[in-house]
């Protein structure tokens, strides 16, 4: 199958012995269950994160629809960046802990667990001055993956579409993009991840967004058409719930608004051209990437 020929090119772009179906790739479990399709999971990685971060369990108040952040997680991180810069470090011992967590968790969001990719990049940006508060947050994570250990990426055997989702948050100063690349069912990548320009407009913000997708979006194309080259013959969905940043992805209207946009950040527009993209646009509920961007209720 296309997803049997992926995972063996994965396998050997880590160098790893073929030795019969992968089961095991760095700590990366891969289950193949009796209808086709692949589940990975990092369930003995986290039940080691547990034991080391919640040796006692969670505390009898939490709830197994809890979340990984509270609605305030943005809060406590500019709140440890602005006390950074007016008093130093409050909280030196917290350092090494924080930077402990953040190292645990990134390998855990980066292989399977999309899911964590807002909290753990958020906090990421704090963790050389954490606060009570931003352990808290930690603590959070680690209650959520006691209740949600088993979660992984399950792939379905049938050919599906590669398409790619992108959205930005315009609440703060520097807007957060999000995007997720979808194959076989799950995500083979997602991104969370704060911008570094202030975007003057909610389209600005969504353009950046769409741009850092459509790079993953046209990697994972030549990467699959490694496997089958009619499998990419087509431009790929790279879709946006923004009406200004799909008509900017086809055609510079409204010049004088945005000439002050980085000419980088019109890559999408590049591959629009070169028809490896389409950019298609969708209802905001439907959009993947919000799930990236800002904190959701339950």
């Amino acid at each position: 199958s296309y997803l049997a020929r992926f995972l063996t090119m994965l396998r050997n772009d880590w160098d790893v012995v073929d030795e019969g179906p992968m089961t095991d790739l760095l700590g990366m479990e891969c289950e193949h269950q009796p209808d086709g399709s692949i589940k990975l999971h990092q369930k003995k990685y986290i039940d080691k994160l547990l034991a080391r971060y919640l040796p006692h369990g969670p505390p009898t108040r939490a709830k197994a629809d809890c979340l990984p952040y509270s609605d305030q997680i943005h809060n406590h991180v500019e709140a440890a960046l602005r006390a950074k810069e007016d008093h130093g470090v409050l909280h030196p011992e917290l350092v090494t802990p924080c930077q402990q967590r953040c190292g645990s968790y990134l390998y855990l969001l980066t292989s399977t667990r999309p899911d964590l990719a807002y909290p753990v990049c958020q906090l990421c940006r704090a963790m050389s001055c954490p606060t009570p508060e931003i352990m808290a947050e930690f603590d959070r994570i680690a209650i959520y993956l006691y209740f949600n250990s088993d979660i992984g990426l399950t792939y379905c055997p049938e050919p599906c579409q590669l398409e790619g989702f992108a959205d930005a948050s315009w609440e703060t100063r520097f807007s957060t993009s999000g995007w997720t690349i979808q194959w076989q069912g799950a995500a083979i990548s997602w991104g969370s991840r704060k911008q570094d320009c202030v975007s003057l407009s909610s389209c600005e913000a969504e353009i950046v967004a769409l741009s850092e997708c459509a790079k993953d979006v046209v990697y994972y194309r030549k990467k699959l058409s490694g496997i089958d080259p009619s499998y990419v013959s087509n431009p790929t969905d790279t879709s946006t719930d923004n009406k200004g940043a799909h008509d900017l992805s086809y055609n510079p209207e409204f010049h004088a608004r945005v000439k002050h946009i980085k000419r980088r950040h019109f890559y999408v527009r590049d591959m629009v051209e070169d028809h490896e993209i389409v950019v298609p646009l969708i209802r905001p509920d439907v959009n993947l990437a919000d799930f990236f961007t800002k904190p959701m209720s339950a």
